[in-house]
């Protein structure tokens, strides 16, 4: 089934060193006094508790303006006790299949109360447009940014609880509305230009290649040492990402640092550089050249 609903995650901050400071017996108690509180909270407000994984609330509201207030709730009752919240917020599409959820806008809620700091809440934008009655003057705006996993950048909104001042507010630094517009002009204009022998390919903002022995791939390198799928390389939110998943790796070189090898990690390509695919294997075989451009 797939409705549309804003979405709360809310978390317990640190539960990890609550075990070690106060011992199990006790973190445990206080971390299931205030997971009963925020399931408490979310009803009291309309809101459907859908799950938790211990230290942490999911919850669904068919209002954004309830599962903000809820949201706010939830951080002055965590404030109250020995244990802080912190939270994330957004609205989209949901797909159900029985108590588990699925989604980007489930993913971008997880990613948002990631990002949060102690006693805050992370929301999006495209929660805040459907919300009707809240003060947006207890909120501030952190700007536009990519969150990992989610291709287009995220503009995000924080309310802190108890009228904290911006000292409290998570580090993404508020930014200018130029520069918010120099930002998106970045993102946009952001071209990864690929070179092999004669071969030579563009990938634009949001694109995505992939290279290999297989034909099925973007860019095929018909070697002995190459894995059918070796890797790939997108562009997101004006970031360029080389993933390998070899099992050989890849030796590469960015700008004029010295070379080095990864295997099945991902790193971010920056100005100019080269590829080897299977790293030292390679040998002398012809490498892959690169270099992030800025089109228009």
């Amino acid at each position: 089934m797939r409705v549309e609903r804003a979405i709360l995650l809310a978390d317990v901050s640190g539960s990890t060193s609550l075990y070690r400071q106060h011992g199990d017996e006790h973190a445990s108690r206080l971390v299931f006094e205030c997971v009963e509180g925020m399931q408490r909270i979310a009803t009291i407000h309309g809101g459907e508790f859908v799950r938790s994984k211990g230290d942490d609330v999911l919850c669904l509201f068919e209002s954004s303006d309830t599962a903000v207030q809820a949201a706010g709730d939830m951080m002055t009752f965590g404030a109250r006790g020995e244990v802080s919240l912190h939270a994330g917020l957004h609205w989209g599409l949901v797909v159900r299949r029985g108590t588990e959820l699925f989604g980007d806008a489930i993913n971008i809620a997880a990613r948002l109360s990631s990002q949060a700091k102690d006693n805050e809440v992370l929301m999006s934008r495209h929660l805040l447009d459907h919300t009707k009655s809240i003060d947006r003057s207890s909120l501030r705006s952190l700007g536009e940014h990519t969150l990992r996993g989610i291709n287009a950048p995220t503009e995000i909104f924080a309310l802190m609880a108890g009228g904290d001042d911006d000292g409290g507010v998570t580090s993404f630094a508020a930014q200018p509305t130029m520069f918010q517009a120099q930002r998106k002009d970045q993102v946009a204009n952001t071209t990864l230009r690929l070179s092999l022998m004669d071969w030579t390919q563009d990938i634009a903002e949001g694109e995505q290649i992939t290279i290999g022995r297989s034909q099925s791939c973007g860019l095929v390198v018909p070697e002995a040492w190459v894995s059918r799928v070796h890797a790939s390389i997108s562009v997101r939110g004006g970031i360029v990402e080389f993933k390998d998943s070899s099992s050989a790796g890849t030796t590469l070189t960015i700008g004029a640092a010295p070379e080095f090898y990864i295997c099945r990690q991902t790193v971010a390509l920056t100005g100019s550089g080269s590829i080897a695919l299977g790293g030292v294997a390679s040998g002398d075989a012809p490498r892959i050249t690169y270099q992030v451009v800025q089109m228009g």
